[in-house]
């Protein structure tokens, strides 16, 4: 390679890179475009009129416009809440938090918001840790158990495969899952942190639910390694399974209202960002 090849490399890795950075200054641009304030040179400013619109634009081809609440039936909305679909105990208490007029109404309910991951991480966890760790159950046990008939095995792979199976069928979580994206999409129309902030929370919503059947699949592992007989296989087989439905099982008619009355107003906020002076939801 000659110098000027060299050189001519140098400047196009230069050109890249200053496009990365434009693009970067673009992205930061478009993530303060709902008039948060912007320090230049000593000075305040807020972004002009025309960049909010832009956004605002494309929250009215998403989301609607208040106008739409007029109407008999808003459409955009009632498909909001019909892709939302039945919530889980996390969403719920996702949706109840994000909004600023609600809570939960009793003691046992906020309780419940620091039992349920305590139930479905942390004991999972540390059964999986007692076995595994404090039981040195690979060197003492080793990877199976002892016992080689065709009957203990076969049950094994067969109640086995049932447990697995009903574990990852019952781990996705399609409310959390449907407002992540939503989140997502609103987050990246208008660069809002509370957009993002309620995004990462949908996502640890969906996130639970899948350790939690990770752990779980671990968990019967090692119950299945250290059982005797054919009896203990088919009776431990969904033995635990029941900490994967915990969430859904808290959840009532009473509770599911109220998830669906907390995600009318979310849509309503992320809808109406741009309005009232830049957005009471993109200034507060």
């Amino acid at each position: 390679m000659n110098g000027a090849d060299a050189v001519s490399r140098v400047n196009r890795l230069l050109d890249g890179y200053d496009e990365i950075a434009r693009s970067l200054n673009h992205g930061l641009a478009r993530a303060d475009a709902i008039g948060e304030v912007l320090q230049v040179d000593g000075t305040r400013k807020k972004y002009e009129s025309a960049d909010v619109q832009v956004v605002a634009d494309k929250l009215v081809e998403v989301f609607g416009t208040k106008e739409d609440d007029k109407l008999d039936k808003n459409p955009k909305l009632e498909d909001f809440i019909e892709g939302l679909g039945d919530c889980n105990y996390y969403t719920y208490i996702s949706l109840v938090l994000l909004d600023p007029e609600m809570h939960l109404r009793s003691i046992r309910g906020n309780l419940k918001m620091f039992l349920l991951p305590l139930f479905q991480l942390a004991v999972p966890f540390g059964m999986a840790w007692y076995r595994l760790v404090q039981k040195d159950m690979w060197n003492k046990q080793g990877i199976c158990c002892d016992d080689d008939s065709y009957i203990f095995r076969g049950v094994g792979f067969v109640t086995f495969m049932y447990s697995g199976w009903q574990i990852m069928d019952g781990a996705g979580d399609s409310s959390s899952k449907y407002l992540l994206k939503k989140a997502a999409e609103h987050w990246s129309l208008t660069g809002l942190k509370k957009s993002r902030g309620a995004a990462w929370q949908f996502h640890l919503c969906y996130a639970s639910q899948t350790v939690c059947a990770l752990l779980l699949l671990i968990v019967t592992y090692t119950i299945y390694n250290t059982s005797d007989t054919p009896l203990d296989l088919l009776m431990n087989c969904v033995a635990i399974n029941f900490v994967l439905d915990i969430d859904t099982e808290w959840m009532n008619g009473s509770r599911q209202k109220r998830s669906k009355e907390a995600a009318r107003l979310l849509f309503k906020r992320w809808r109406d960002a741009c309005d009232d002076d830049y957005g009471v939801f993109a200034v507060k």
